[in-house]
């Protein structure tokens, strides 16, 4: 009974969005798609937070979590923008979809390579010769604006207090099993 009630949510909501197809900006005909949240979750979950470093308390002879240091930090935030990098490809892959085959002209890579020639881009982790590596970056880099992006966010019904949320519940604020008692003495 509860699938069949979801099922006709879902149907619903189909017909009154239908399909958003539409010319982008930039003169790519695309297919706009919502994009699973799990999706989303799962790709962002395989990135980890570092682990927690520790500092020897010589007040209390010691090892302490140490979750203030500059370098776990630093690890921190790297790790919060590849998630986010990383919910953001899963957008990019998942929730368009091409109408129109890559542009025979391979001038839109030339000018990719240009920039990663110069040291303004990384293509190091593509495939160039793989057909959905090409697709991604064709995506990513030439068709979508970020007007574009928002829509297709729009579409999934996901916002950037949403990937925070998930983020949060799949993983602690890197201060879990910190000692209390050590916050104010802990190093910087």
């Amino acid at each position: 009974m509860t699938q069949q009630a979801a099922l006709a949510v879902a149907k619903r909501q189909q017909d009154e969005e239908g399909d958003d197809i539409r010319t982008l900006e930039t003169g790519v005909r695309v297919r706009l798609r919502p994009v699973a949240a799990f999706l989303i979750s799962d790709a962002t979950a395989l990135i980890p937070d570092p682990d927690v470093p520790t500092w020897h308390n010589p007040d209390k002879d010691r090892d302490e979590p140490n979750p203030n240091d500059p370098a776990y930090l630093k690890g921190l935030a790297e790790a919060r923008h590849r998630r986010v990098q990383a919910a953001n490809d899963t957008l990019v892959m998942f929730g368009v979809e091409l109408l129109d085959p890559l542009p025979e002209d391979d001038s839109w890579l030339k000018h990719l390579r240009w920039l990663e020639k110069r040291g303004q881009l990384d293509l190091s982790g593509y495939d160039l010769d793989d057909e959905l590596d090409r697709e991604f970056l064709f995506k990513r880099y030439i068709a979508l604006t970020s007007k574009d992006f928002q829509r297709i966010g729009r579409l999934t019904h996901l916002t950037t207090e949403d990937i925070t949320d998930a983020e949060a519940s799949f993983r602690g604020d890197g201060r879990r099993g910190a000692d209390p008692d050590a916050g104010a003495e802990e190093p910087a």
